[in-house]
């Protein structure tokens, strides 16, 4: 059960290097250096034989195209949802007159600095001067 587990852990690990999203862009080198020094330690610490890790590194080839292609559409769809929030935001701003723009650039630095005035007294004293 316990060895189950561990890979289990291990086949998520491994998973989760290709799930990267744009905001946390990683150096493929890197990545596949983090995935492999993974993949030697969970072997060491689970005493894999050689046929076990052929095993697992053949069920990790057989998926890394399909994780690679969900990882792409998901970035493609970000993209898009970040394009269709700013045509949205410009075409209400289109609506507004310059005072009203102003005034709703007030209200948004007012939002703003409470939200981070609120979020900094949550963390105690540790505000920066």
């Amino acid at each position: 059960m316990k060895k189950v587990l561990i890979v289990s852990a291990f086949v998520l690990a491994s998973g989760v290097a290709f799930s990267q999203t744009s905001k946390n862009v990683e150096d493929p080198i890197k990545r596949e250096e983090r995935a492999k020094d993974l993949k030697d330690k969970m072997a060491k610490e689970l005493n894999l034989s050689e046929n076990q890790i052929k095993q697992i590194n053949a069920i990790d080839d057989k998926y890394k195209s399909q994780e690679e292609s969900l990882h792409a559409q998901a970035e493609a769809i970000h993209e898009k949802r970040k394009k269709l929030r700013e045509d949205k935001k410009a075409e209400i701003d289109k609506i507004f007159t310059e005072e009203q723009k102003l005034k709703l650039k007030d209200m948004k630095d007012k939002y703003h600095g409470k939200k981070m005035h609120h979020s900094d007294s949550r963390k105690g004293s540790s505000k920066r001067k």
